[in-house]
C-alpha cells in the first residue's frame, strides 16, 4: 500500500513538472527566422529564352559585385533571393547610400550611423556573359510623375529627411527603411533648365514594369 502511494506520489510530481515548464515556456524561448527579401516577377519584353539574372551591389571598397543570382525561364520569369546579410566592408556611411560627392542641402538620418549599400544593377548573363540589364520603371522618357525602383540595404532601422543638391539636381527625401533590403521609388516631381527634381519614398505607384535592356 504505502508503495502505491510513493508511486503515485512520483507521477504526480512529474506530470506537475512538465505541466510547469509548458506553461512558462513563451515566444521569449522561440528562435524566429525573418523571411527572405525575394523579387518575384516576369520581364515584360523578354524573347531570349533562358539566361541568368545576377544582382550587383555596390562597394564602398570600390566597384560592384553579384550578390545573388537566379534563373530566368523562356517566359521572362523569374524570382531573385538577396541575401540577408551583406558584408561589412562593402556598406556606405549614411550620406553615400543614396548619393556621393554632392553639395547643398541638408539630408537627416536617423539614426545618423546608418550604413548600407544599394544595388547598382540587375545584369542578364548568357552563361559568364553579360548581355544587357533589367530595370523597373513606368517610362522610356523621363517626365514629370514618372518613377523607378531601387533597392537598398541598411545595418538599421533609419527614417530619411530632407533635400541635398546633385549637380543641378534636386533630390529629397522623406520615408523610412527597416534593417535589411529595402525597394525605394524613386519619383520625377520637376523637370527644369540644368536639371530635375526627385523624391524618394517608398509609396510605389502602379504602372512600373520589369525591362530588359540590351547593351
Amino acid at each position: 500500500m504505502k508503495k502505491n502511494i510513493l508511486r503515485n506520489l512520483f507521477v504526480l510530481l512529474v506530470i506537475f513538472s512538465f505541466a510547469f515548464i509548458y506553461l512558462n515556456c513563451d515566444d521569449a524561448g522561440v528562435e524566429t527566422k525573418e523571411t527572405q527579401f525575394c523579387i518575384s516577377d516576369q520581364i515584360s519584353n523578354w524573347t531570349l529564352g533562358a539566361k541568368t539574372l545576377h544582382a550587383y551591389v555596390k562597394s564602398s571598397q570600390g566597384g560592384s559585385y553579384s550578390v545573388a543570382e537566379c534563373p530566368v525561364d523562356a517566359g521572362g520569369n523569374f524570382n531573385l533571393c538577396l541575401p540577408e546579410t551583406v558584408s561589412d566592408t562593402t556598406l556606405f556611411s549614411s550620406d553615400s547610400i543614396f548619393y556621393i560627392g554632392c553639395s547643398g542641402g541638408n539630408v537627416s538620418f536617423n539614426p545618423p550611423d546608418v550604413r548600407g549599400t544599394e544595388i547598382s544593377s540587375f545584369k542578364i548573363k548568357d552563361g559568364t556573359t553579360v548581355i544587357g540589364y533589367i530595370r523597373k520603371n513606368n517610362y522610356d522618357t523621363l517626365y514629370v510623375g514618372a518613377f523607378s525602383l531601387l533597392y537598398i540595404w541598411v545595418n538599421k532601422n533609419v527614417t530619411v529627411t530632407g533635400t541635398e543638391i546633385c549637380s543641378g539636381d534636386s533630390l529629397k527625401f522623406d520615408g523610412s527603411a527597416v534593417s535589411g533590403w529595402d525597394k525605394i521609388v524613386k519619383n520625377c516631381t520637376n523637370l527644369y533648365s540644368g536639371g530635375r527634381s526627385y523624391l524618394y519614398n517608398t509609396n510605389e505607384p502602379a504602372g512600373a514594369i520589369w525591362e530588359y535592356i540590351s547593351y
